[in-house]
């Protein structure tokens, strides 16, 4: 299978940075049956964190999320997958860099004989990105 690109949206939240903030948030999910295919939190500095869910179903995740008392934002990422093969998150990075695209954040992984990435950029180098890979 050769590596594809989609346009996804993300919800975002802010949440605090103790223990416990992300297991009651799939808590919450799982009472639900959100279907969460990737997320990523992280701390960003003291007393704040922040948690992007990529969703099966980003409406219910989103009613979920604020039932929970969160704010949830929506934003766009470029979601990538494929087999796993030496060079295959590079041919995507060079097609950025070429188009003059700037990546403010990105996470790859690898499980079995597949990879899978997300990017994320700002609002306004959105067109260029999705231009750059054809999307």
């Amino acid at each position: 299978m050769s590596t594809t690109t989609k346009r996804i949206q993300t919800l975002d939240v802010a949440l605090s940075p103790e223990p416990g903030s992300l297991a009651k948030i799939y808590n919450g999910f799982r009472e639900v049956g959100v279907n969460v295919i990737a997320s990523w939190g992280y701390e960003m500095g003291p007393g704040e964190a922040q948690a992007h869910f990529y969703a099966a179903d980003i409406e219910k995740a989103k009613t979920t999320l604020t039932k929970m008392g969160f704010k949830p934002q929506i934003n766009n990422a470029c979601w990538i997958e494929g087999d796993d093969r030496v060079g295959a998150y590079a041919e995507v990075l060079t097609k950025l860099a070429k188009a003059n695209v700037n990546v403010d954040a990105t996470d790859a992984f690898a499980i079995g004989d597949r990879f899978a990435a997300v990017l994320f950029t700002q609002p306004k180098q959105w067109a260029a990105l999705c231009k750059a890979l054809s999307l």
